[in-house]
């Protein structure tokens, strides 16, 4: 997985790329704690957002390979659209793990999971050069 420094930057581009997420497609939300995590809980919205995106580049890392090993032969098939269902299966495990540590993440459907996936794929993809800057990649 790298650095921690990298871990990080990953983490808030991911965190970002959820926010838009959420913007965009109504299946998919977040809700604070009734009990705040820190202080008064006025950075509690920030602080689930980071958790919950931190859960995501730790399944991307370690679940997701294996889940393209095992789809790999769907994934030829469908000349590569067979990916989006793994995103979508990473992204409602995301919310069973997040859920299982207190954290709000919610999604509606299926649908919902793979919109949700494709969008924060492709604000992942677009902040990719910003990230690697600043995540210290070494080409």
């Amino acid at each position: 997985m790298g650095s921690i420094w990298g871990f990080l930057v990953r983490t808030a581009a991911t965190a970002v790329a959820l926010w838009v997420a959420i913007q965009l497609i109504s299946g998919i939300s977040i809700t604070t704690p009734v009990q705040p995590f820190y202080a008064n809980g006025e950075y509690d919205t920030i602080l689930v957002f980071l958790g919950v995106a931190a859960i995501i580049v730790v399944l991307n890392a370690t679940v997701k390979p294996v889940l393209k090993l095992i789809g790999l032969p769907l994934t030829i098939v469908t000349l590569g659209l067979f990916l989006l269902v793994i995103n979508a299966v990473i992204f409602l495990l995301a919310e069973w793990v997040s859920n299982l540590l207190g954290l709000g993440l919610h999604i509606t459907d299926f649908a919902s999971a793979a919109g949700g996936a494709l969008i924060i794929t492709v604000v992942n993809w677009i902040l990719g050069p910003i990230t690697g800057l600043l995540g210290g990649r070494r080409g």
